[in-house]
């Protein structure tokens, strides 16, 4: 069983899947990781990158749970 990846490692993973994203920006959204715990803090301008920030966070290895603190301000 491989270790479990660093928290360091693991916002790491969030932020640069977010970067790869067109639609989000990445700089907007703010990734805090402890003991695979993803809490995420920002403001986005739609739903959908609301969306497919939280999905970022979820598709990082070691995550155990999300917690959104994203806003959507139109």
């Amino acid at each position: 069983v491989p270790p479990a990846p660093s928290a360091g490692d693991v916002q790491h993973s969030i932020k640069k899947a977010m970067e790869r994203n067109a639609k989000l920006d990445a700089d907007s959204v703010s990734v805090d990781s402890s003991n695979g715990i993803i809490t995420l803090h920002g403001t986005v301008s739609s739903w959908a990158d609301h969306d497919e920030a939280v999905a970022a966070a979820w598709a990082a290895p070691g995550v155990s749970n999300v917690k959104d603190r994203i806003l959507v301000a139109y």
